[in-house]
């Protein structure tokens, strides 16, 4: 019997789970609380490591670019290289979590991303962090669709679905939050090489629990992965950016121009293939992409977390640089929007089974929007409790409000053996926009003059802030918009 509005959550009635047994076996209603709720706190820490680690460098930076003597927009590509690498690869993991079992592909990115913590924590150079972060990324681009495959099919549809999702939401956007925080608190008390031993931990923990208490589960679909493809996509997406941060430095616009090309050619190619090529090694049915849903959470989520990512990432910059904070005390002046953001998507959760996604969606955007305008108040003196706690508590509502939806649209009206490959689209997205936003509100903040050994000055800040919030609203508002209009 479906569960009644304030009941617990509770999985799918079935057998209990057992390690290595079918997919379906999620954990019966009368199993303890620790078996029924165990696979929903794995999958939720694994999504908030992928969230987290968007996040847990920022307050940290600073102090990495000071350690190598790195200017602020080659230090944005340890956040940009990340990104990439969780872009041009969500497909491909969304793919494999459609073909393989999910379990087996979820500990694999899990023991990715630890692998990758582990070198950026050893790194003697700058570009050893990069190439951490990139190995990070691509650990989270198979971990992510994995984590939510499993997630629709351990749950079954209706409320308890939507509980489950909700708080997978919530620890995702909690814990990208939490990772603002932690960066700065362990960088002022160990240093940030810690920072990537705690994820390398957290990551290595989070794999044994996952064989755990997990189920292994089954092929959902049969055949072999587009390889070609994969490759295709990721050239466009890697050159596509790479474009974005030449575009965005003195003399670079002719070169950008040129990659930006070429990165449409790869595009092509890979669209191309997905029209011809039979059978189903095809890296995305391209019927997905004509789903209302898909495509509009697609939309939403690069602009979305153009916005965010990037002025979340000068903002530290600002706290210590402008401001003069150290990294600890800059990780807890960004406690409220974890805290927000997680209070936020608990309350998102429970609105969107009586109201849908599209009010969340507009309020949400609008709301992140005028948080990130907020900062551009914030002068060198100003007091904290001013504009820039004003900011960042309104923006956590924003975010907390939004990221659900947009996780719920992406799935609307896809079918359940092809959720590991929606999810992936969503997110690709969303890490297209958190990989230009960085690199490109960098570099508009550095193009009206910099404080000096590299800083940016207060005036790059406000006008990188000011560029965020306004391509959020052009870009964000007409697609949510679009959506209520074909009904979704």
């Amino acid at each position: 019997m479906p569960a009644r509005p304030g009941e617990p959550l509770s999985p799918a009635p079935s057998m209990p789970v057992r390690p290595g047994g079918p997919e379906s076996a999620g954990p019966g209603p009368d199993a303890p609380p620790s078996v029924r709720y165990a696979p929903l706190a794995v999958l939720s820490a694994a999504a908030g490591l992928d969230a987290g680690g968007v996040a847990v460098l920022n307050s940290a930076l600073p102090s990495v670019g000071a350690r190598f003597g790195t200017s602020a927009q080659n230090l944005s590509w340890a956040v940009t290289g990340y990104a990439l690498a969780f872009a041009g690869l969500l497909l491909c993991g969304g793919a494999m979590a459609d073909r393989l079992r999910r379990r087996r592909v979820l500990v694999g990115g899990l023991v990715t991303v630890a692998a990758g913590a582990a070198l950026a924590f050893a790194a003697p150079a700058f570009w050893a962090v990069v190439v951490g972060r990139v190995l990070q990324g691509a650990g989270a681009a198979i971990t992510m669709p994995a984590a939510t495959a499993l997630l629709t099919s351990v749950y079954a549809d209706g409320p308890m679905r939507s509980r489950a999702l909700g708080v997978f939401s919530a620890a995702q956007a909690g814990c990208y939050g939490a990772g603002l925080v932690l960066g700065g608190v362990v960088t002022g008390a160990f240093g940030w090489r810690w920072v990537f031993a705690l994820q390398a931990l957290a990551a290595a923990v989070t794999a044994v629990a996952a064989v755990r208490w997990l189920p292994a589960g089954e092929r959902h679909r049969r055949g072999s992965l587009d390889v070609t493809g994969a490759g295709a996509l990721v050239a466009a997406i890697a050159l596509t950016v790479f474009s974005a941060d030449l575009a965005s430095r003195p003399g670079g616009g002719p070169l950008a121009g040129a990659l930006l090309a070429a990165a449409g050619a790869g595009g092509w190619l890979w669209w191309r293939r997905g029209r011809t090529r039979g059978g189903d090694a095809v890296l995305l049915d391209r019927d997905l992409l004509r789903t209302p849903g898909v495509r509009t959470a697609a939309v939403v989520a690069g602009a979305f977390y153009f916005c965010v990512t990037g002025s979340l990432f000068l903002l530290p910059l600002y706290l210590q640089q402008v401001r003069g904070m150290p990294p600890a005390v800059s990780g807890l002046a960004v406690l409220p929007v974890s805290l927000a953001v997680a209070a936020a998507a608990l309350v998102s959760g429970r609105l969107m089974r009586t109201r849908g996604p599209r009010p969340l969606l507009a309020a949400g955007l609008l709301l992140t929007a005028g948080g990130v305008l907020l900062w551009c108040a914030a002068g060198e003196h100003s007091p904290y409790l001013g504009p820039v706690l004003a900011g960042l508590v309104v923006t956590g509502i924003g975010q907390g409000l939004a990221f659900p939806a947009i996780t719920v649209t992406g799935l609307r009206d896809v079918p359940g053996q092809a959720h590991g490959t929606a999810s992936a689209v969503t997110a690709t997205a969303l890490q297209i926009g958190s990989g230009i936003g960085p690199t490109v509100l960098a570099g508009i903040a550095q193009s009206i003059g910099a404080a000096g050994h590299g800083e940016l000055s207060l005036g790059g800040h406000h006008l990188a802030y000011a560029a965020a919030a306004l391509l959020l609203l052009l870009v964000g508002l007409p697609a949510t918009a679009r959506l209520g209009r074909r009904g979704g």
